[in-house]
């Protein structure tokens, strides 16, 4: 463990620059006294800028310049944002050139801190830039992780197509019977609760009905309906039916993310079919009993089995999350759970890397996640195992503080790829969203993106009624789509 005092004159960059820093040294503290790491940038002219670099007893000063075909007319309303977004970008790239060199490492996404490295990509081949050129030589990205990025925007291509009226539509209900120690989301356990749950799904229902009008009123076709939460199982079979049968919409894809086998019933199952949902999660994370019990699932591995095989009377196509670098697990143990995953052969796959988030039980505890070559070995196993099986990685996405620096990433067999993860990770389609938590997205343009928030704590929904659903109506008043 080191104590790095940073030192930086451009505050709004600060985060993205911490995150390459603790990417190099997972083990420092940030503090007020400590080794003093400094970055300084300064403007040369109008596209040069030069970054000046201190830490120990290295210095490094260099000048770059931005990318023109990055950025629109200079009397655009968007030309700031997006010449903010190139001298972060590029100064990033310094940074991680200097800690590469004093700590003769390479990451394997390179300079990439951001959530969407897919949509970057993407971002490339619209202005006819190689990508694959740009991720490596000047992102650094690794040749190996632009090759996955690289098919995971190919797996794409069919889905991108969003007309200017589709819309998707998100419901959540944060809700669980139990935490898992490496959740930091804002979810209720279910049995402290309980007093919440109906006026919860009453006006959740309220706000369901107010998307509906929004929808019919604008002309919107929906693209997928998704569920999630928390565990939407979690609710009783009478309120679980209301959300259910009300959140029915005339589009291909409706998705409940069932999650946790121990809240998954016949009864449930039979709900979810009548209503027409075709999608669901089973998410059995591990296949490793020892492992369930650290974690704080309440369920064996015997019920993943168990409702796997009872799901599969109805026409659900079904995902299944998987977690490399859970506590106490090694490689075998990871192997395990991926093969026991593919002899299953749901439609979908995630293979997720743990990340330790702020407000997590494992991240207040101070769990070490940063076992960086076994979680390498585990994620290239699942990889190739899970392609060699048939499957093709369809999404991707990244998160703070994650072993080894890697990525989430959703396989999918033939035609079986969920609309809404492909299009809520590029962002490429607007989304209603509904209940404590959510976050409503308008897409004006490829270059414009709003969001609207929703509480996040159900008690503070509740106190809010009207005002969510007159906000959510005037966030949607606009006719320029």
């Amino acid at each position: 463990m080191i104590d790095i005092k940073f030192l930086c004159n451009v505050s709004e960059f600060e985060n993205d620059y911490m995150d390459i820093i603790r990417a190099f040294y997972p083990h420092i503290n940030v503090k007020e006294e400590g080794e003093r790491l400094c970055l300084d940038l300064t403007k040369i002219n109008d596209l040069e800028y030069q970054c000046n670099l201190k830490f120990k007893d290295k210095k490094l000063n260099k000048v770059f310049s931005l990318d023109e075909k990055f950025l629109p007319d200079k009397d655009s309303e968007q030309y700031d944002i997006k010449f903010r977004a190139q001298l972060k970008r590029h100064s990033k790239v310094v940074l991680y050139d200097f800690l590469s060199e004093i700590t003769k490492e390479k990451l394997p996404y390179g300079s990439l801190t951001g959530i969407r490295p897919t949509k970057l990509y993407h971002e490339l081949l619209q202005k006819e830039i190689d990508g694959e050129d740009y991720f490596e030589n000047v992102l650094r990205v690794s040749k190996e992780k632009t090759a996955l990025i690289k098919e995971i925007v190919q797996n794409q291509q069919k889905y991108y197509d969003v007309k200017s009226n589709e819309i998707d539509v998100f419901i959540n209900i944060p809700i669980c019977v139990s935490r898992c120690v490496y959740c930091s989301f804002i979810s209720a356990q279910l049995d402290k609760i309980k007093k919440s749950v109906k006026p919860y799904c009453d006006l959740l229902l309220k706000e369901i009905q107010c998307t509906k009008q929004i929808i019919k009123d604008k002309g919107y076709k929906v693209r997928a309906v998704y569920i999630g939460g928390g565990t939407p199982t979690s609710l009783d079979d009478e309120n679980f039916a209301r959300i259910i049968e009300s959140a029915k919409f005339d589009c291909n894809e409706y998705t409940v993310e069932a999650g946790r086998p121990d809240t998954i019933s016949k009864e449930k199952l039979a709900i979810m079919d009548r209503a027409g949902v075709n999608r669901i999660s089973i998410n059995p994370q591990t296949f490793n009993q020892k492992t369930l019990d650290l974690i704080g699932r309440k369920h064996s591995v015997e019920d993943i089995f168990r409702v796997y095989e009872e799901a599969r009377k109805y026409n659900f196509d079904i995902n299944m999350d998987l977690i490399a670098m859970l506590p106490e697990e090694n490689f075998e143990d990871f192997k395990y759970s991926v093969d026991n995953a593919i002899k299953l052969s749901p439609e979908n796959i995630t293979v997720h890397t743990l990340s330790l988030k702020k407000g997590s039980t494992l991240k207040v505890e101070g769990y070490d996640n940063t076992s960086e070559n076994m979680a390498d070995d585990m994620v290239n196993y699942a990889r190739e195992s899970i392609m060699k099986s048939g499957y093709s990685p369809y999404y991707m996405y990244k998160q703070k503080y994650m072993s080894g620096n890697l990525e989430n990433v959703g396989y999918c067999k033939k035609d079986k790829a969920c609309v809404y993860n492909i299009d809520i990770m590029e962002e490429i389609s607007s989304i209603i969203a509904n209940g404590a938590g959510g976050i409503s997205k308008r897409l004006f343009s490829k270059d414009r993106l709003e969001r609207l928030a929703n509480p996040k704590g159900i008690d503070v929904y509740l106190e809010r009624d009207k005002k969510i659903l007159d906000d959510k109506i005037k966030f949607f008043e606009e006719s320029d789509f």
